[in-house]
């Protein structure tokens, strides 16, 4: 069996020059790196869109990613 869990993750990188795109694509990296520590493994990332209120004009929607990371649970010498 496996459990799950999601880390959110900028969705929109502004940059002045490639040398700052190369950097922030390298702290995304990071992120999946620091995860994979943990024994966990990246199965997909997918764009959300977070907003500040629901209606759509008058707040803010700020794009994120969400990457979603799966490793299998580990049993107890009771459950075997």
């Amino acid at each position: 069996m496996k459990e799950y869990k999601v880390v959110p993750c900028q969705g929109k990188i502004v940059a002045e020059s490639e040398a700052v795109v190369n950097t922030q694509i390298g702290a995304l990296a990071g992120v999946i790196a620091q995860e994979l520590v943990g024994g966990w493994e990246l199965v997909t990332a997918m764009p959300i869109v977070v907003a500040t209120t629901k209606k759509r004009f008058k707040g803010k929607e700020l794009p994120y990613n969400a990457l979603v990371f799966a490793r299998e649970l580990i049993k107890d010498e009771d459950d075997i």
